[in-house]
């Protein structure tokens, strides 16, 4: 069952579950992770490695101590008073989140009376019943609610219920910081952390705003003393150390709910305040003079002017839930010092866009000491461009058509045909692009797999799910389908791997008899046999050919999927070849070269439009299945221009010649090593999780 309708069942049923049955379970679960995930919590190695550009604490202060309190009930809401008075006694001050449709209401007056005493304000959801991140739909809607209660408030600050977050829809709600996340906790219903005990900024996608996220690093008072049933501070002492020693942000999370604040009574639902008040003495006497205490908002506002970045070797919080051992996180963590163990790793190709995307791939991971097996699938030119190339790859199964029921057969078949070639290689890791055969076959012998993905709305197989992905940072980690934990994402999208490497070949236009042609516009038909195509593509295409095709000069180049579709082409569309005035290769060509050499892209599916906006090519798209976050990026940037109407297609595509005076850009980017990085993180986690179960 998934992790979204694990936690929809969950808030269904919590109602009618009895309060003590729901603490006895979370009791047992959390002891079971606590002795688990020893070597990761509560300190995650790793995540002291400091933001890029981090200047440091003002007043060349040690570490940072900030201190925020969600208040989930009425219960709650009466000892926020009680609260203030025991921190300013000690000195201290902090933040209160109120849920503002929660079980009680908060008057402006108290709100006043708080911020009056130098504390802070901020929003705690809206419901607090874990609908917020259910789907994009559900957070729209509650976000505006969210936006009214911090603008009404003066908050500036939010932190989710549960600890649910997804940093990209976030941009919605009007905040200059969230508290939503944490560097590592294994105890919450999304445990992904975000591996690092500083305070980073959270870039938009058109980098013209952002906001700073906190990630709490002490351990949340619920956990501690009410789940793992701790009796002193220890614990807290311990990463309250650690995070001072390395210069980080000790900042806490405590709900008033759960505080005894009166020492004649205590029931098993909270903990004795006199423990929180031992870890602000704690603070005050050892750390005088060394730390920085500030309000989230004051410590927002401060980092927010150099706007450190995550550290690109931070350690992801890794799946906690499921991880069975836990030195891969300090492995990971120690990349630089340790290397990566050389192992052999298994790439499957079953689409041609995949060719060109893994060459560079198998270059890097070879220079870097790992022995790669290349397997391809018999379809849609793979074979021949590989050969072309010199792509040495075992060429295993074939395509079966869009029939369902042929699929499922057809995957199943080729991951029988796959097995006798990995049973004698015997691969430690398999990658593809999304090659389900190679994931099913890699369940059933144990193979850790990693898939990379651009295009978060291709179906899943329930069978053929890959352990690990890789998607590009236009993919949210919750829109990517892959467990928490287990999502790498590298900047850029995946043609950036490869056109750097791109050298244009002129002889192209004497093979396919372009030389002098006034007009080149290359066009690529929608993939008719996929889960995912809309008729109304084909409607756009024909649209599109007849205008190339009465344009004085043009010559069009259609590049077919297959043979079948080539001859479906031929037969419906006759008057498209008259002429010459449309071209199909009678051989598998370099997309890129000849992408180049035209003048405008005309593509219904996603690479071939990629590839151009990796090259500066003009490329209009047609495809017209659910828009992938890449392209919605894309068009964004003025990269590329989705068509979506008939109409569009007379309108929007400029049937003009480009100006070539300028060759390919040849930098390097950063798609190639962040996604080898990324791979050779996974290969240290999964040998040293090996290691340990041999143990």
């Amino acid at each position: 069952m998934s992790h979204k309708l694990q936690h929809r069942c969950y808030y269904a049923l919590k109602p009618l579950l009895p309060k003590r049955l729901r603490y006895a379970i979370r009791r047992i679960d959390a002891r079971r992770k606590r002795v688990r995930l020893a070597n990761s919590w509560p300190i995650l190695p790793g995540s002291e490695l400091p933001p890029l550009n981090w200047p440091g604490w003002p007043e060349g202060r040690q570490f940072a101590f900030v201190l925020t309190h969600d208040v989930e009930g009425q219960k709650g809401l009466d000892r926020c008073r009680q609260l203030m008075e025991l921190e300013t006694r000690h000195g201290f001050r902090s933040s209160f989140n109120f849920v503002p449709e929660g079980e009680y209401r908060v008057d402006r007056a108290f709100r006043e009376e708080i911020v009056h005493h130098g504390f802070e304000v901020g929003v705690h959801d809206l419901h607090h019943d874990g609908s917020l991140f259910r789907d994009y739909e559900q957070f729209t809607a509650q976000s505006a609610r969210v936006n009214e209660y911090l603008k009404e408030w003066n908050a500036v600050g939010f932190r989710a219920g549960f600890m649910f977050h997804n940093l990209k829809w976030q941009h919605l709600l009007n905040i200059r910081y969230d508290l939503s996340t944490f560097d590592a906790d294994p105890f919450e219903p999304q445990p992904d952390g975000m591996g690092t005990i500083f305070p980073f900024w959270v870039d938009q996608e058109d980098r013209k705003g952002g906001y700073m996220e906190l990630p709490y690093t002490l351990v949340q008072d619920s956990t501690l003393f009410l789940f793992l049933e701790e009796k002193g501070i220890a614990v807290w002492k311990q990463k309250l150390d650690w995070v001072a020693e390395h210069g980080g942000m000790a900042l806490l999370n405590a709900h008033p709910d759960y505080f005894n604040l009166d020492p004649s009574g205590r029931s098993c639902f909270e903990f004795p305040s006199a423990l929180y008040e031992e870890l602000l003495g704690y603070v005050r006497t050892k750390y005088e003079g060394k730390y920085w205490h500030a309000l989230p908002r004051e410590l927002a506002d401060y980092c927010a002017r150099f706007k450190p970045k995550r550290p690109i070797l931070a350690t992801t919080s890794p799946d906690m839930i499921h991880q069975s051992n836990q030195k891969p996180v300090a492995t990971l963590a120690s990349t630089i010092l340790n290397g990566t163990p050389r192992v052999k790793i298994w790439i499957d190709l079953d689409n041609t866009p995949h060719v060109p995307l893994f060459i560079p791939i198998i270059r890097e991971l070879e220079r870097r000491g790992h022995k790669v097996m290349v397997t391809a699938r018999d379809a849609f030119q793979v074979c021949e461009l590989a050969q072309q190339k010199g792509l040495s790859c075992v060429k295993v199964g074939r395509h079966y058509g869009k029939n369902p029921m042929m699929k499922v057969l057809g995957l199943l078949w080729r991951s029988c045909q796959l097995a006798p070639d990995c049973l004698r290689e015997r691969p430690q890791l398999a990658l593809s692009h999304g090659s389900r055969s190679k994931e099913l076959l890699g369940r059933v012998m144990g193979i850790p797999t990693v898939s990379m993905n651009d295009y978060e709305h291709s179906s899943m197989v329930p069978l053929a799910l890959p352990r690990w992905c890789i998607v590009p940072d236009a993919i949210s980690v919750e829109e990517s389908g892959g467990a928490p934990g287990r999502v790498r994402q590298y900047r850029g999208i995946k043609e950036d791997v490869y056109a750097p490497d791109f050298k244009p070949d002129e002889s192209l236009l004497d093979e396919l008899g372009l030389r002098g042609a006034k007009l080149v516009v290359t066009v690529r038909p929608p993939a008719t046999e996929a889960h995912y195509h809309n008729p109304e593509a084909e409607a756009l295409m024909t649209e599109l050919m007849a205008r190339v095709c009465q344009t004085g000069g043009a010559r069009a180049v259609l590049l077919p999927r297959n043979r079948s579709q080539e001859a479906d082409l031929c037969v419906r569309h006759p008057e498209w070849f008259a002429d010459g005035r449309t071209i199909v290769p009678s051989r598998a060509v370099d997309g890129m070269n000849l992408l180049w050499f035209s003048d405008l892209v005309v593509s219904g599916g996603g690479t071939m439009n990629r590839e151009a906006a990796a090259l500066g090519i003009p490329v209009y798209s047609i495809f017209r299945g659910k828009t992938g976050a890449v392209d919605r990026k894309l068009e964004q940037e003025g990269r590329l221009i989705m068509i979506r109407s008939v109409e569009e297609v007379r309108t929007r595509i400029s049937l003009l010649p480009r100006d070539r005076r300028h060759g390919p850009d040849s930098r390097p980017r950063h798609a190639l090593q962040d996604i080898v990085d990324h791979v050779e993180d996974i290969i240290r986690i999964e040998c040293a999780a090996k290691q340990g179960r041999q143990r």
